[in-house]
């Protein structure tokens, strides 16, 4: 039975992540070093960076989706300031236990829901830092950008990854490194 639960995996693995046969599967630990390790704030390299601003984002829209859905008598009229203080309040404080970090293609990346890294196969490590870091972060956006403004940016097209992930912190626009 085992063996052929590893065949089926291997078979999907290469047909999803495009692995060829004889490439080895391998599932370790992700090696993160000092400030993966130790720092409060959320790592500078571009990938984790970039993958925090996605979570958030991706956690935001599903909560104003749903808030949204359970008031069908608004039609089309905007949820109230006070729904809104508390929805992001809940997202950025309780969003986050599913969120770890996980070595894809021998970079570090953070894995979850609404995440790349959550369907590619491989050993996740999740709580410690990182559901600390990615709460200050989102409050942080929050903070600095204000409810009703993630709110209007929302309604304007339900995306909020271009918005808060490109445009405002430019943490998925990866910047052309300079020549020597």
């Amino acid at each position: 039975m085992g063996l052929v639960l590893y065949s089926i995996l291997a078979l999907w693995c290469a047909e999803v992540h495009g692995f060829q046969d004889g490439e080895p599967m391998r599932f370790e630990t992700p090696k993160m070093n000092e400030e993966e390790q130790h720092s409060p704030h959320t790592p500078k390299s571009f990938e984790i960076t970039c993958d925090a601003c996605t979570a958030i984002a991706y956690q935001m829209e599903n909560a104003l989706k749903k808030a949204e859905e359970k008031k069908p008598s608004l039609k089309g009229k905007p949820l109230p300031e006070s729904e809104l203080i508390d929805l992001f309040e809940t997202v950025c404080d309780k969003s986050w236990d599913d969120y770890g970090i996980k070595t894809v293609k021998g970079v570090n990346r953070l894995s979850g829901p609404g995440l790349e890294a959550k369907d590619v196969p491989g050993m996740m490590q999740g709580g410690g830092k990182w559901p600390g870091r990615l709460a200050t972060k989102c409050g942080n956006l929050v903070g600095d950008i204000g409810e009703d403004e993630l709110y209007a940016e929302y309604r304007k097209g339900k995306n909020l990854f271009n918005f808060l992930c490109k445009d405002y912190t430019k943490d998925c626009v990866q910047k052309e490194k300079e020549e020597l």
